[in-house]
């Protein structure tokens, strides 16, 4: 087991021992685990999966949509610092589709780069938050 403590702008949202942290990077997605080698690395958007326990199915994780941050593992201790971090408790499913239908619409329409930049955010964001939700969808059958 190690400790794992997800930091907002606004508050730790999760600060508790694991025993297993999947993590999106701008490599890949990683793997932690117990005793892993020191690590600092950038987060990219994407989904942080979280095993609570050894034996727990994968089903039984926890998932957090972020949107970036960083990531630092050492003497069994990670800490990942992000901007924000949505729990999949958190998410309506319904609400997280119609924002990327918004978003894609936003970027078809985009007049600029800077516009079309901002469309692409909106279209990142809420296809995380939909990924989450459908995890968090999984996790209650």
């Amino acid at each position: 087991m190690f400790h794992l403590q997800l930091v907002t702008l606004t508050g730790i949202k999760y600060d508790d021992n694991v025993s297993e942290v999947i993590l999106p990077t701008l490599d890949g997605q990683i793997g932690v685990l117990t005793d892993h080698m020191p690590l600092i690395s950038v987060a990219s958007i994407g989904v942080i999966s979280v095993r609570r326990n050894p034996h727990d199915q994968d089903q039984q994780m926890d998932h957090f949509a972020i949107y970036g941050g960083v990531i630092e593992f050492e003497n069994n201790n990670l800490r990942v610092i992000v901007d924000e971090a949505d729990a999949a408790d958190s998410i309506n499913e319904a609400e997280a589709q119609k924002a990327f239908a918004e978003a894609q619409r936003m970027k078809v329409e985009a007049k600029d780069s800077v516009s079309l930049e901002h469309a692409q955010q909106l279209v990142d964001r809420s296809a995380v938050r939909l990924q989450v939700a459908s995890l968090k969808r999984h996790r209650q059958r």
